[in-house]
């Protein structure tokens, strides 16, 4: 179900008349400005009718029995409150000579789509200056049309929404000020209904998740509708009685299970799933083959809910009537709130002779997608320059139901949305790679980095350039520099962005990833590490394999590195046994933070005596000591949940004072923080060829993948819009 929003004007009523022996439906103030008037069909007394009807109300002696004085032509206002004032007294008499032509058209359409209820805006203009009101106003005539459609349009409701007097009808500041606030309305009952059906009915069967087990065994707690967490207790789990010993071997935490609500108190949500077993014990014996039985069963009511969800979306638009700026505004707000799935104007055809006889105007539905279409292209550009590649994903779905909705409604032909279409599957996926970069998922930007996606028109036009680079873009996150690259990069954006908790936390991996890569840069096929599992390393691994089973656990076992290596391993156990009196002393050590790798590395290349690694590998673990105090911000951050900003940032640096036996060093300013990472990525121990130094590093350095991403997807839109 969606609604219909309509403006009405003095137009969309009429009223029958004797002209000459022949009854017709004048309309009471008809417009001669109104476009696709077909008037040259008309005889000379029907196009006079037309455009002075007024004079033949009075002619006819319609002015008379409405109760004017004789030769008063009253205004459209006070005309419509005396025909009310009469409809109301005799209505079976004024009934049968009412009629409104191209409003009832528009609601016609409502209910062809579905749509059974209006929204109808009504002036009223009468104040302290404006004594008798406008002569235009709508007010009377609304009332008029909401009885004549009580009777001939039962099913449709019609509520008025009156224009305040503060907002003026013929300024468009104020309109659009009006209908924005109207929109902001509409929305917030929405979330309002949304919020209230989030909360489970009594008797309502509903699938939920089992997130904990009561102390005593007593019961489940289970969550459903996203969060809302209640009691299954358990003597209504099932019929058949459970002891309560077994409950925890029968389900675990995680186990989905549909319920029934028995009581909706808010602080006493209880559910029960006994009346849902066939047989007594049922769920007990396979909670999941009845879980399956019950979706099985209720799946064509969730759809039917489903559909029902989404028409609720519809808006059907009819912006003609009152003043020109009411129209305009009604539009273009209109198309504002577009983020609506399902958005359509509807526009009533006039026909001049089917207003005379009492027939409903034919209406056309418009979308006005290629305008739509700008506008998102417009929001998604701004997204991804804000790098909100799941807020950009967002739209660019929801503007795909939007055309495959205006194709089944038959709005427009699939010939002229299908290049669209293409170009947001096209965009999607590549938005959808730059996403699990942002993440650091690179095994899923591998998939979406392949061209796998079915177009009709646009492959090869805007594909054949992007897909190869982001396939490179994925292979190389594998080598150790370009995972520095990405995660540096995002360091930038997240302090472009001033979202400084996710940049610590992205600070944080990067010191780890510079010590990752010195380590296993020399080390990697070293014999003495360990797998994840404890095991020997698995046959046949990649090379990235290989050493991401080594980063996962970075164990060492004491006597193999005794053997190859052993003033190495005595440097590390010194240095790490002032904090750690206990360390080393096992048949194996993990390097379990980043100062363990420090040490480690520290007496790696005291061990390879090399001069110049020595004095580049101490500008590197000199850069990290200096992000020691903001990388442990960051671990404050998530164990008291404190948060941070750049103001915050600057303080604490101000106030720093070097504490006793500490391995923390005195921090950098927060300003410099980037310019060490930086020197970091220059540093020839990191080999980061020369090209990629000067590409991506530095403050007016591109973003990595990211800004070949940003401008593919800008100008792939912008060239799609303009087509």
């Amino acid at each position: 179900m969606g609604i219909l929003i309509a403006n009405i004007g003095t137009s969309d009523l009429a009223i029958k008349i004797n002209v000459d022996a022949q009854e017709l439906y004048v309309p009471i103030d008809p417009l001669p400005s109104e476009p696709n008037q077909k008037t040259d069909e008309l005889t000379p007394e029907e196009l006079a009718i037309w455009k002075t009807p007024q004079q033949y109300f009075q002619s006819t002696g319609l002015y008379a029995e409405l109760g004017f004085e004789a030769d008063k032509t009253p205004t459209t206002r006070e005309l419509t409150e005396k025909l009310l004032e009469k409809y109301q007294e005799n209505f079976t008499y004024w009934h049968s000579r009412i009629h409104a032509p191209r409003i009832w058209g528009v609601i016609k359409q409502a209910l062809a789509l579905s749509i059974n209820k209006g929204y109808i805006f009504v002036t009223n203009q009468k104040s302290e200056n404006m004594i008798k009101g406008h002569e235009k106003d709508t007010v009377f005539m609304y009332e008029i049309l909401k009885l004549w459609f009580e009777k001939q349009q039962p099913n449709f409701q019609l509520i008025d929404k009156p224009i305040p007097l503060k907002y003026r009808v013929y300024i468009p500041d104020d309109l659009f000020q009006y209908y924005y606030n109207f929109f902001s309305e509409l929305n917030f009952e929405k979330e309002k209904q949304q919020q209230q059906q989030r909360y489970p009915q009594l008797n309502e069967i509903i699938s939920s998740k089992i997130v904990d087990f009561d102390a005593q065994n007593t019961g489940l707690f289970v969550e459903v509708n996203g969060g809302v967490r209640g009691f299954l207790n358990i003597n209504n789990i099932s019929e058949l009685a459970i002891n309560p010993q077994n409950l925890r071997t029968i389900f675990k935490v995680g186990d989905v299970i549909w319920v029934k609500i028995i009581n909706r108190e808010i602080e006493r949500l209880r559910f029960s799933s006994k009346e849902l077993e066939e047989t007594p014990g049922e769920i007990t014996q396979n909670h999941q083959a009845v879980y399956n039985r019950i979706s099985q069963e209720i799946n064509t009511n969730t759809q039917a809910i489903t559909q029902s969800q989404a028409d609720e979306e519809m808006l059907l638009i009819s912006a003609k009537g009152g003043t020109p700026q009411m129209k305009t505004a009604l539009q273009l707000q209109g198309i504002s709130v577009s983020a609506v799935k399902k958005l359509l104007f509807v526009n009533p055809q006039l026909s001049i002779r089917g207003v005379f006889q009492g027939i409903p105007s034919d209406c056309e539905l418009e979308s006005y997608w290629r305008y739509m279409r700008t506008q998102k292209y417009q929001t998604i550009k701004i997204l991804v320059e804000r790098w909100d590649y799941d807020g950009a994903v967002q739209i660019l779905k929801n503007w795909q139901d939007y055309l495959n909705f205006l194709i089944q409604q038959g709005i427009i032909g699939k010939e002229d949305v299908e290049k669209s279409n293409d170009v947001s599957k096209l965009v999607l996926q590549v938005l959808d790679f730059s996403r699990a970069c942002f993440n650091l998922d690179f095994q899923t930007a591998k998939q979406l980095a392949q061209p796998k996606i079915d177009t009709v028109t646009t492959y090869l036009e805007f594909s054949t350039d992007i897909f190869p680079k982001l396939q490179e873009a994925a292979d190389k996150y594998g080598v150790y520099q370009h995972r520095l690259l990405s995660i540096y990069t995002q360091n930038r954006i997240y302090w472009q962005l001033d979202q400084v908790a996710s940049f610590l936390a992205h600070l944080a991996s990067f010191g780890e990833e510079v010590l990752h890569g010195l380590i296993l840069k020399w080390e990697a096929q070293a014999s003495y590490w360990v797998s994840k599992s404890g095991r020997n390393f698995p046959r046949n691994l990649s090379r990235s394999e290989y050493e991401a089973e080594i980063k996962s656990s970075f164990t060492i076992k004491i006597e193999e590195i005794k053997l190859s290596k052993p003033s190495m391993l005595d440097k590390v156990v010194s240095l790490q046994r002032e904090f750690d009196p206990k360390f080393g002393r096992g048949e194996r050590v993990s390097l379990t933070n980043r100062f363990t790798k420090r040490y480690f590395v520290q007496a790696l290349i005291e061990y390879r005596n090399n001069p110049q690694e020595i004095e580049d590998c101490q500008r590197i673990l000199s850069g990290l000591q200096q992000l020691d105090f903001w990388i442990d911000q960051r671990n404050k951050l998530i164990h008291t949940a404190t948060g941070y900003s750049k103001s915050l940032m600057v303080d604490l640096f101000t106030e720093y004072k070097l504490g006793k036996n500490s391995n923390i060093s005195a921090p950098c300013h927060p300003d410099e923080i980037l310019g060490i990472m930086e020197a970091i990525l220059k540093n020839k121990l990191v080999d980061l060829k020369t090209i990629y130094r000067n590409m991506f590093v530095g403050h007016e350095a591109e973003y990595y993948i990211y800004t070949l991403v940003n401008n593919w997807v800008v100008n792939t839109l912008v060239s799609d819009g303009m087509k």
